[in-house]
């Protein structure tokens, strides 16, 4: 299998930290230059036809795209330790949150960062008054989820799943490029700390 990836990005992130705690070590992995385009030439639209990554390419060349579905499809094959849940329950709630930590908080950081940051500027056509506006809601999706883990040690509850991922590679990445403070956040500082003791916090 070969993982198309960007070390610079954080949707493949998600992927090469499901790697580490699976414990997979046969993906290669493939770095796609986002800044020179590589990710538009004829050759990986072959293989990605939005251009986009992360996509994992099977050894009988089918490819998996999407970051989620990526990594549901590894926990089929490598099951232990189980991120996506067990129980019916257990599962419904971690699917829940990662939607829900996806949605409410990594779209709206990612558009602020997006249509905000001058980096973006020659990627995005980009629109200020819908950066703020979603760099807004994202705040507020911040605040919520630093109430969420008040009440809880992860995010999906008493242990590290999918939904940990989800939530630490939204955060680590996002906060600072849209120029907030981590300390404002506490809970979500303390669970950024929990996950910095993983070795998949590195990946």
């Amino acid at each position: 299998m070969k993982l198309y990836d960007n070390p610079m990005a954080n949707s493949p992130r998600k992927v090469r930290m499901f790697l580490v705690e699976k414990n997979i070590i046969d993906v290669e992995i493939v770095n796609i230059d986002l800044m020179q385009g590589e990710h538009k030439t004829p050759e990986y639209r072959a293989i990605a036809p939005n251009s986009r990554i992360p996509a994992l390419q099977l050894d009988d060349g089918t490819v998996v795209m999407e970051s989620t579905a990526i990594c549901r499809y590894l926990e089929s094959l490598y099951p232990e330790p189980n991120l996506f849940g067990e129980s019916p329950m257990e599962i419904a709630s971690i699917e829940m949150w990662q939607c829900r930590v996806h949605n409410e908080l990594m779209i709206p950081l990612a558009m602020g960062f997006r249509h905000l940051h001058p980096a973006m500027a020659k990627m995005e056509t980009q629109n200020k008054e819908y950066g703020e506006t979603q760099k807004n809601i994202g705040m507020k999706s911040l605040k919520y989820f630093n109430g969420v883990l008040a009440e809880s040690k992860f995010i999906a509850g008493e242990r590290y799943t999918f939904a940990d991922i989800q939530m630490i590679s939204t955060t680590d990445f996002f906060i600072g490029l849209n120029q907030l403070e981590l300390e404002d956040y506490p809970e979500i500082e303390r669970h950024t700390k929990l996950m910095s003791e993983r070795p998949s916090f590195s990946a």
